[in-house]
């Protein structure tokens, strides 16, 4: 199943320039995004700009088919920040909705967690920052939503010149190791025999498909980005052998069963063949060692 956001490559066309001309003129974007209201060769001249400097990766956002926002992302290279020196690789970007018919709908925190999944995913970054007015508090609501947390405050500026005092806001995937046999079970994932795992459901840790996360070992250093390709939640006693196969630990299903049972006992005494679980496949995308 395609999903129903994706990123379109900004191009050197004048269609390009015409639709962020068109929604640069609307007062709810220019505030935030250019202060002021630029003229058309302004805009065509700016990203022309850009991407001709090749700094900055320029994207529209569809949906269903649809152009409805912008997204340019970049690597963040403030090096006197604190909160964040301890990070090699740090991405940054700046987004806006510019349909006004698609604003209010709940769009903006599932086009924030495509565009992370996305920078992860082809950016293999330590973390995410992003920058917005402290005022903007619909925006900041949206992020802190989306997994980022308030890390600084700092007076900058805006576009025009006007002091601003501005939020950083860092995301950084999930890291996430095994329950037993760590160095075992991340060895079999390294020589892909290891493609999926099981833990207990729980509501609010359910991975989604596109999800990217880090594996990490006994040390808890980082082993290898994960991608998520499947979700299953049912009950135990309905997990297959063509699913558990998937996990390579064991050499039938009733061997994993028994293996798994006795594991999630150790975790909930009341574990049993009706319980849910969450079964879920991944994918390495990249090693770390």
């Amino acid at each position: 199943m395609m999903s129903e956001i994706d990123l379109i490559k900004f191009t050197d066309k004048k269609d390009s320039y015409e639709l962020m001309y068109k929604w640069c003129s609307q007062e709810f974007i220019y505030e935030w995004f250019e202060q002021r209201k630029l003229s058309y060769e302004e805009i065509e001249n700016k990203y022309k700009n850009k991407l001709l400097a090749n700094q900055q990766q320029l994207f529209f956002i569809n949906y269903n088919d649809n152009k409805i926002g912008f997204v340019q992302i970049y690597k963040y290279d403030d090096k006197k920040n604190e909160a964040l020196i301890k990070y090699d690789s740090i991405y940054e970007y700046d987004i806006f909705i510019g349909e006004s018919e698609y604003l209010s709908k709940g769009l903006g925190e599932k086009i924030v967690n495509y565009v992370n999944n996305y920078i992860y995913e082809n950016y293999l970054c330590d973390c995410i920052v992003l920058r917005p007015f402290k005022r903007n508090e619909r925006a900041v609501k949206c992020y802190e939503k989306c997994g980022f947390e308030i890390v600084d405050e700092y007076v900058g500026s805006d576009t025009l010149g006007n002091k601003e005092k501005m939020i950083v806001l860092l995301n950084k995937p999930d890291r996430w190791t095994f329950g037993i046999d760590v160095d075992r079970l991340v060895n079999l994932v390294l020589d892909g025999k290891k493609t999926a795992t099981t833990s207990l459901y729980e509501l609010d840790n359910v991975s989604k498909v596109g999800d990217i996360s880090i594996l990490t070992d006994l040390k808890d250093n980082n082993v290898c980005f994960i991608k998520t390709i499947n979700v299953i939640i049912t009950e135990f006693k309905n997990i297959t052998w063509d699913l558990a196969k998937l996990e390579g630990e064991d050499k039938s299903l009733n061997e994993w069963k028994e293996n798994h049972m006795n594991f999630f006992k150790k975790i909930d005494p009341s574990f049993n063949e009706n319980t849910k679980v969450i079964f879920e496949v991944f994918e390495v995308i990249k090693k770390c060692k």
